[in-house]
C-alpha cells in the first residue's frame, strides 16, 4: 500500500523547489550579467572615451599611457599618474595635488 505524502512533506518538497529554482534564477542572472560585462569590454576595450576612436600604447618615459590620434587625448592608468610626478614633480605634481581626494 503506497502511504499519501503528509501536508508537511509536501510543503517542505515545495520550499526545496522554490529554492532550487531561486538558485538557478541568481545563478543565471550572474552569468548573464557576466557575459553583459564581457561584450561592453570588448566593444569599448581601447576606445577613446572622448571621441571613441581606437586608442593606442606609447611610451612617455618609463610610463605606458593611452593615446588618441584622433582627437590627441591622453589616458592615464590607475597609478600612472603618480609614477609621472615622481619623475616630473614640477606641474604634473601640482596637477596631481589638485585631484587627490
Amino acid at each position: 500500500m503506497i502511504e499519501k505524502p503528509s501536508e508537511n512533506e509536501e510543503e517542505y518538497f515545495s520550499r526545496q523547489q522554490i529554492e532550487l529554482k531561486r538558485k538557478m534564477a541568481a545563478e543565471r542572472h550572474a552569468q548573464i550579467a557576466a557575459e553583459e560585462r564581457e561584450t561592453a569590454r570588448a566593444l569599448h576595450f581601447m576606445k577613446c572615451p572622448k571621441c571613441g576612436m581606437q586608442i593606442e600604447d606609447v611610451a612617455l618615459g618609463d610610463v605606458r599611457v593611452d593615446k588618441c590620434f584622433h582627437c590627441h587625448g591622453l589616458w592615464l592608468d590607475a597609478g600612472e599618474l603618480e609614477r609621472i610626478t615622481t619623475k616630473e614633480p614640477g606641474f604634473m605634481g601640482r596637477l596631481l595635488h589638485a585631484f587627490r581626494a
